[in-house]
């Protein structure tokens, strides 16, 4: 059973790769909206994307997917979210010449532009404020033979809090597939290997030291390709400090040609967590319709996902991503 075999890999490959360090609790990390994913594809399939290939969004989940790149690839994502807030990406991928591949992502998040300040208790707020913030990443990555490939992602990220302070740092992300078989792929992905942001006050020329905002996450990951059933299975398990172990699964059947039914999920809590208490397990969905146009190829995501930043909440996302070979 490939299946089997696959996922006996992804576990053995995690420990392997994994140093023995002890699990701690952790807040609600800076630049929280990143932990959201990216991808219409990949956010309705439970947020798998480590061994995913042939993708444009493959520039944020792993960039060595983006080795299976055949042609130009772009993709806007608009997510829909309560309280004023605003969560959009955009991304884009190519190769030259079969040799070198890479990809430029665009993720943008505000809070709002009514945010309040106060210095102390009051009914009315000292002054209203603005919080956006963006991430830049740009993704590089090349076959080392046919079976190996490897990817590395660098990130300017900035954030605006309207006239109080502002923020620019930087981080990087390595990735790496294999491809045991034509349609299994492992992936193995370190994100933020160190990504900081240093902090300025627009009244004041000081500045704060940098230091590491997000804490490394290793990702282990496999996809499968069931050509006979039109099925694909995705399976990541993910490891950070803070949060500890993450499973995440997810499921894409393609009944028809141009129509794709997607499902997935996540588990959380299991070892360690912002949360605290008992495991919680977060479920996801998602349609596609894929329409070819001239040779190429049009995709319409819609996607119903958990929602990072407001705890609880489900969120919706709507896609739209072109393939052009």
């Amino acid at each position: 059973m490939r299946w089997t075999r696959s996922i006996g890999l992804l576990m053995l490959l995690l420990f392997w790769t994994l140093p023995v360090w002890a699990d701690q609790q952790g807040g609600q990390r800076p630049a929280a909206y990143l932990d959201m994913g990216v991808g219409g594809m990949q956010n309705a399939m439970g947020g798998t994307g480590v061994a995913v290939r042939n993708d444009v969004a493959d520039g944020y989940w792993n960039p060595a997917g983006l080795t299976a790149l055949r042609g130009f690839q772009v993709e806007d994502q608009y997510t829909l979210l309560s309280l004023n807030q605003e969560l959009n990406y955009l991304g884009l991928a190519n190769n030259f010449r079969d040799k070198f591949f890479y990809g430029l992502s665009w993720i943008y998040y505000s809070a709002g532009n009514d945010l309040e300040a106060r210095t102390g208790p009051s009914l009315n707020p000292d002054s209203i404020f603005s919080d956006l913030e963006m991430t830049f990443i740009v993704s590089l990555a090349i076959r080392i033979d046919p079976r190996w490939a490897l990817g590395l992602n660098l990130k300017i990220l900035t954030q605006n809090l309207g006239s109080f302070s502002s923020g620019v740092g930087f981080g990087e992300d390595f990735g790496l597939q294999y491809r045991l078989t034509k349609d299994t792929t492992l992936g193995l992905m370190i994100e933020d290997i160190y990504t900081s942001l240093t902090y300025s006050s627009s009244t004041s020329s000081s500045s704060t030291d940098p230091a590491q905002i997000r804490p490394t996450t290793f990702k282990v990951g496999v996809a499968d390709h069931e050509e006979q059933w039109n099925l694909k299975g995705t399976a990541d398990l993910a490891w950070s400090q803070d949060l500890g172990l993450e499973p995440r699964l997810g499921v894409e059947w393609r009944p028809l040609d141009g129509l794709a039914l997607r499902g997935g999920f996540w588990a959380e809590n299991l070892t360690a967590g912002a949360g605290g208490g008992s495991p919680l397990v977060y479920l996801t969905t998602g349609v596609a319709l894929l329409l070819p146009v001239q040779g190429n190829l049009l995709e319409f995501d819609y996607s119903i996902i958990p929602d990072r930043i407001d705890a609880g909440a489900i969120i919706n996302q709507i896609a739209i991503t072109g393939k052009f070979l």
